[in-house]
């Protein structure tokens, strides 16, 4: 087991700055350190495409360390999740193992996502790679978090960042649709506000 995980990492920054150096080709796309707040546990990078916070979600017994990972285009809030964009409230940071952004980014529709079964094509990638077997269940989820990002960015490549990105405002408003129609088949929770589509 590696003792790097078994206790409560002291430097969260550090160690997220350390992950993303070992494991994200930052330089490829163009990323680069805008904000990092120690006492909150953030890290984000930005690029001409779009941002990707790092957050450190803490530490618990039972699974050690935990990080997660969300993207947001480049007017995203550093410290709110959401914030008013064309006079309505909206989410600025969104996860990437959520099935929807994925699974759109394939081409599959709302009504193939909801019957789909399983994880988004990538993920599912990941999850069947020797990594992923290697690491999990030995407490060290901030890298294997760290590295399943990684791989999906290896996967979608510029298409990824391209959904972000405030100058393709037609493949944003496109994922926008996708995700009503979605929202609209599987239905709403009024106690979700704003509404995750």
């Amino acid at each position: 087991m590696n003792s790097r995980y078994e206790e409560k990492i002291e430097d969260p920054c550090g160690e997220m700055a350390r992950l993303v150096t070992n494991f994200f080709p930052l330089n490829e796309w163009g990323f680069e350190e805008k904000y990092r707040s120690i006492k909150e546990g953030r890290l984000i990078y930005d690029s001409q495409w779009c941002r990707i916070k790092f957050v450190w979600s803490g530490w618990e017994e039972q699974v050690g360390n935990s990080m997660d990972v969300y993207y947001g285009r480049l007017h995203a809030l550093n410290d709110e999740y959401v914030m008013t964009w064309n006079q309505e409230n909206s989410y600025c940071w969104h996860g990437l193992t959520s099935r929807n952004v994925l699974n759109f980014l394939v081409g599959l529709s709302p009504q193939e996502v909801i019957s789909q079964k399983g994880f988004p094509s990538a993920v599912t990638q990941f999850r069947n790679s020797d990594v992923w077997k290697d690491m999990v269940g030995k407490r060290r989820l901030p890298e294997l978090t760290a590295r399943m990002n990684a791989s999906i960015w290896e996967y979608y490549g510029a298409r990824l960042f391209e959904l972000f990105d405030l100058r393709s405002p037609d493949l944003w408003g496109q994922y926008g649709i996708f995700l009503k129609e979605y929202y609209d088949i599987k239905g709403r929770s009024k106690n979700i506000v704003p509404s995750l589509d």
